[in-house]
């Protein structure tokens, strides 16, 4: 990215930050709504096709923070339920060799889940594969618990296409995400 094409990224990011920092997190949540914040996201990885994004916090989940860097991101949840976070991370590319391949979450993705324990805790990760990218989402949730939490994670996290990304922050802000 050229230092002209960052100066409106560098602006957007001032804009987010603005303001006290008593609840810096909460401004920072991606939410699926977002273009600003979702873009900064979708720079990290400039050739994947989603971006992954907060669709809702259930009763008990909250967001904790995110880190957003040029090798990718990477959001941080937390349920009241159980004692470890929740970690997604989008990445220009995963290794889906051991997982086992199930009901992709959108069009033009495919979805795998690695079980890498069940007793005592169940430990895993969901990895969504598509063009350029990938998202990962690591879970180590308590034995018990876990079915549900499983279940609300898959309405927490959501995925974005690039492509309507690009166009609504061109339409509406006046932005092109590179490439």
């Amino acid at each position: 990215m050229t230092r002209s094409a960052r100066a409106p990224w560098a602006a957007a990011l001032l804009l987010l930050l603005a303001g006290s920092c008593a609840d810096v997190e909460e401004r920072l949540l991606p939410d699926c709504t977002d273009v600003a914040r979702l873009a900064i996201v979708a720079q990290s990885v400039p050739d994947a096709a989603y971006v992954p994004c907060v669709a809702g916090l259930p009763a008990g989940w909250t967001f904790e923070g995110i880190e957003v860097s040029d090798a990718g991101a990477e959001l941080r949840l937390e349920s009241d339920r159980n004692d470890r976070g929740v970690r997604v991370e989008l990445r220009d590319r995963c290794d889906a060799t051991d997982a086992t391949p199930i009901a992709p979450r959108d069009e033009g993705v495919r979805t795998y889940q690695v079980i890498a324990a069940i007793s005592p805790r169940v430990v895993g990760r969901v990895l969504d594969v598509f063009p350029g990218g990938c998202v990962i989402t690591s879970y180590d949730f308590v034995r018990g618990r876990h079915v549900a939490l499983v279940a609300e994670l898959g309405q927490v996290v959501g995925l974005r296409t690039r492509l309507e990304l690009s166009q609504e922050l061109r339409s509406r802000l006046g932005i092109t995400l590179d490439p």
